[in-house]
């Protein structure tokens, strides 16, 4: 998980690596290769979620607190009640940790895809895709960082750049339900960057 390797800004923690690689190393020897993902569920703690680092999430998310707009989210939020999304996690009145972050009983005691629906959880997505505060190129800079260091280890096959996407806002942009615009539009420039630096360290992956 990207908030494990970079647990303070521009810090890589090797440390925990290395242990990722011993596991490979002991799936390999057993005929097991790995394909190394970046790994999250509803984007960062700080929404009930892992995955990205919890500062980054927070910054990404300063500003960004309407679906639409002040305007619209209020004349919508009847709709927005009755379908369950651009919910605002602060009104299911968790507890906080010492981080600010849900306390993860509280978390679990809903089912995990609900927190994808909240208006933080559609604006988080929509930074990371977007660039908002470099995000995006935090995360190719992440990449870069791990793909140098499993590039030469023999039982990795290769990179999947981040697991199940989460289409951002689609109260905002309708056309994210279309299949093949988000991938076009979002997906695509941002695996394209990533790409570029796997390639560098290892032009087999």
């Amino acid at each position: 998980m990207w908030e494990a390797v970079e647990r303070t800004e521009g810090v890589y923690d090797d440390a925990y690596l290395d242990k990722v690689e011993v596991m490979i190393n002991k799936l390999g020897e057993a005929g097991i290769y790995t394909l190394v993902d970046a790994h999250q569920d509803v984007f960062a703690r700080t929404m009930c979620g892992e995955g990205v680092p919890d500062f980054y999430a927070k910054e990404a998310l300063k500003h960004n607190d309407h679906c639409i707009n002040p305007w619209v989210d209020r004349l919508l939020k009847p709709l927005y009640n009755k379908l369950g999304v651009c919910t605002d996690i602060e009104s299911f009145g968790f507890e906080l940790d010492e981080n600010d972050d849900p306390l993860i009983v509280d978390c679990q005691s809903r089912d995990f895809y609900t927190y994808y629906l909240t208006k933080q959880s559609m604006a988080a997505f929509g930074a990371l895709f977007t660039n908002r505060n470099g995000l995006g190129d935090k995360f190719v800079s992440y990449w870069d960082h791990v793909s140098r260091r499993f590039a030469k280890n023999p039982y990795v096959v290769g990179y999947d750049p981040l697991n199940e996407p989460f289409p951002a806002n689609p109260a905002r942009d309708p056309m994210l339900l279309v299949p093949g615009h988000m991938d076009k539009t979002y997906l695509a420039p941002l695996y394209e960057s990533i790409f570029e630096k796997y390639q560098t360290h290892d032009t087999n992956q």
